[in-house]
């Protein structure tokens, strides 16, 4: 955990959350001392209306760079505008018209909003993934800072010398903290990333389940929020001084939200995100109806009752927004995490002049009781949307999967070292942070094992439940190489279904069969759930009884957090194939067979009629291609599908060479997508012998990159090629065993 850049992160949103709170704690209470009445105040309250609709503008700051930094020069500029607009607001008079004082507060509320677009994109592009429960903790501890300066503070300073020194001072306050900004590198634009467009940030709304993710998220806060107004004005109506309003509003409730999270943060930073969501949520029921409890019957108690509710906002708070950053893309963050928040925020804010006429109308409990049954609405978005609350250890689909896992062991930094050797010798990122953690990191996915007295502790943190799923299997793997008596030992928490199926193991049927050319047969497979297969890879396991007579009995999740696969008569017969072609809508997918004598999955392809269910896990491996110039793509009849899916991945933009088994040029050419590449049909029958000599001598130009898929033996003579002929290291080719010639079972891991 890279602490210098979430104390950066820290101070940054302390200052930019001193006006917020100024606009929406101590304001109200000044204009009500002042004698305005609720109405007035709550139409005051819309000067607040750009941090609302900032993500309107967020591309342009997502776009456009005023000097080297982009981000930290907007903070730059923007806070430049927002302390001249304080201090045109410092010589307005909050008793007299609030014209002029509602313009000034609207110039500074347009710029701080506006350079909070910049620091949630700045701060999201400086954190890592597994930082963001930490990161949401820090900046809600930020906040709440801010809270303590802008509310109390302002009150207590106001109180003492008046409104135009307390905001002037106020000003100062603001501006120290960004000096911290020279502490951090901002990191530079990914390269080859999508424009940031108004038709790109509009594509945020089209990702997967995100209107039932932005529906939880602008319902669940709504409830603690709409009781804010209604506590703020009852200290004033109670004849509570402007000094002990600020401490008991603005320093002893902000402190108790700040303390919460800490507290708070470090402890949910490992809950699944759907648990973490069930669990705010039902906290927030009892503690509202504390809070409508005393107001209705101690009124003179609602102080205790502010501290309630900020607490239980807090820990609201650090479960969203760290659900928002795993929602955001790295190309446009500023709007992306800024329509979240908007969407977060909208309804509370548009809502406090109508709250306001409830009280002048009806009195303060009304408002109170109406907060109540609105705090049922997420609960029931997240049980009909997403899971059931015992099926709640799972991510939610494009937020990050979280397992953690604990195993007593004698040697654990030797664990450590074996892991790494194992996983480096894949391909996959490891490194030392501390001496006693290993981080490894591939494809969004992060573990993190740490060896403590005596035992080892397994954080896995990836983008979805599948990746989640694999990766464990993979860990569990290699635990039980280093130490099999300790693997009964090792415990897993989160994303773990005990005696269920694994959450990304499906049932699907067989609906139509066709031929594209002798020896590759298309499967059209149908069932529930297929959009997930969408992402995460282009491969799916098969899987059937090797015994075709028997029932399928389908794998479990053990105790371990492995997966139990039935043995015996009830053994499965499994194969890693390549999907298509899917179509969420229709639920289908289609995915070519290569034919081949005695094979299982083979002969199921040609059976014209057979519905037999058959069990598909996945997807996993090759996402797509990062490389475009001189590539080389090989396969035989199983690797044919999987050269299509990486030709369509780069949009047909590539040139190279690809050979691959096929009856004829033209039925070749006639599969592949198009593109630039040369491409080259060899004889099914001669194509492993024959191979690796063609790809040696089909071009004298640098190869940046090369892929081949087939038969185990060929597989090792075109890895020498790539490697020895044209210089490819690990990083840059790969050569996949998907068969072998003389062992019917064999199959290679996908991953």
């Amino acid at each position: 955990m890279r602490w210098r850049i979430l104390s950066v992160i820290g101070l940054l949103y302390s200052a930019q959350f001193i006006p917020f709170f100024f606009a929406v704690m101590a304001l109200p209470i000044v204009l009500r001392q002042e004698g305005h009445s609720a109405t007035t105040i709550g139409l005051v309250q819309l000067a607040a209306i750009p941090y609302v609709f900032k993500f309107l503008w967020a591309p342009l700051i997502d776009r456009y760079k005023l000097g080297r930094d982009r981000y930290k020069s907007w903070i730059v500029l923007l806070s430049i505008i927002h302390v001249l607009g304080i201090v045109a607001l410092a010589f307005t008079d909050p008793g007299g018209s609030l014209v002029p004082l509602f313009i000034a507060l609207l110039i500074a509320a347009l710029a701080v909003s506006t350079q909070d677009v910049a620091v949630d994109a700045l701060a999201i592009s400086l954190m890592r993934p597994s930082e963001r429960t930490m990161g949401s903790t820090f900046q809600n501890a930020g906040a709440y800072m801010g809270a303590v300066v802008g509310g109390f503070g302002f009150l207590y300073i106001y109180d003492q010398i008046g409104w135009t020194i307390a905001l002037l001072i106020q000003a100062v306050i603001f501006a120290l903290p960004l000096f911290a900004l020279v502490f951090v590198r901002e990191p530079a634009r990914l390269r080859g990333a999508p424009p940031a467009t108004f038709r790109n940030a509009l594509k945020f709304f089209k990702q997967e389940k995100m209107l039932r993710w932005l529906a939880i998220l602008g319902t669940i806060r709504v409830p603690l929020l709409l009781t804010m107004l209604p506590m703020r004005l009852m200290m004033v109506d109670q004849g509570m001084s402007t000094e002990e309003i600020a401490v008991w509003f603005g320093l002893f409730a902000m402190c108790a939200g700040g303390g919460a999270s800490a507290i708070f943060g470090p402890l949910l930073r490992n809950l699944p995100r759907v648990k973490a969501i069930y669990l705010v949520g039902l906290i927030n029921i009892p503690v509202l109806l504390g809070v409508a409890f005393i107001a209705g019957s101690m009124p003179e108690n609602i102080r205790y009752a502010i501290i309630l509710a900020w607490v239980a906002i807090a820990m609201t708070d650090i479960v969203m927004f760290r659900g928002a950053m795993d929602k955001i893309r790295p190309e446009i963050p500023g709007f992306d995490f800024s329509v979240q928040v908007a969407i977060y925020m909208l309804i509370p804010g548009l809502m406090d002049p109508l709250v306001g006429y409830v009280i002048d109308t009806q009195g303060y409990l009304p408002a109170f009781l109406v907060a109540i049954p609105l705090a049922l609405v997420p609960l029931v978005i997240l049980y009909f949307a997403f899971a059931r609350l015992r099926h709640s250890n799972q991510g939610l689909d494009g937020a990050r999967a979280v397992s953690t896992g604990t195993m007593a062991l004698d040697q654990p930094k030797a664990l450590l070292a074996f892991c790494a050797d194992e996983f480096t010798d894949h391909g996959i990122s490891c490194s030392y942070p501390q001496p006693n953690l290993l981080r490894m990191e591939e494809m969004g996915c992060l573990v993190e094992m740490k060896a403590l007295d005596g035992a080892a502790n397994i954080l896995i943190d990836t983008p979805t439940d599948n990746f989640l799923v694999f990766i464990r299997e993979e860990i569990i793997e290699q635990l039980e190489k280093f130490d099999p008596d300790a693997l009964p030992s090792l415990k897993w928490a989160g994303g773990l279904k005990v005696g269920e199926m694994p959450s990304n193991f499906r049932i699907l049927r067989a609906r139509r069969r066709r031929e594209i050319h002798p020896g590759l047969i298309r499967v059209t497979l149908e069932g529930i759930c297929v959009e997930a297969m969408t992402k995460d890879g282009i491969h799916i396991r098969l899987m059937m009884p090797e015994d075709r007579n028997r029932s399928p009995v389908w794998p479990v999740i053990n105790e371990n957090g492995s997966t139990s696969w039935p043995q015996g008569k009830d053994k499965l017969h499994t194969r890693y194939v390549t999907v298509r072609d899917i179509r969420p809508d229709e639920r289908e997918i289609d995915v070519d067979i290569a034919q081949h004598m005695g094979g299982l999955i083979s002969d199921w392809a040609t059976l014209q009629g057979d519905e037999q269910e058959i069990g598909v896990m996945g997807p996993a491996g090759d996402s797509g291609l990062t490389h475009t110039q001189n590539v080389i793509l090989a396969g035989d009849a199983t690797g044919l599908p999987a050269i299509a899916r990486l030709i369509e991945s780069v949009g047909g933009e590539i040139t190279g060479h690809v050979f691959a088994a096929a009856p004829s040029q033209a039925a070749l050419e006639a599969y592949l997508p198009k593109s630039k590449m040369k491409v080259c049909a060899l004889d099914p029958d001669g194509f492993s012998e024959e191979v690796a000599e063609r790809l040696e001598n089909c071009t004298a130009e640098p190869v940046s990159y090369g892929w081949f898929a087939g038969e185990f033996e060929a597989a090792q003579s075109v890895r020498k090629v790539f490697k020895q002929t044209f210089g490819l290291d690990k990083r840059t080719q790969l050569s996949v065993a998907y068969w072998r010639a003389g062992a019917p079972g064999h199959q290679s891991r996908a991953l």
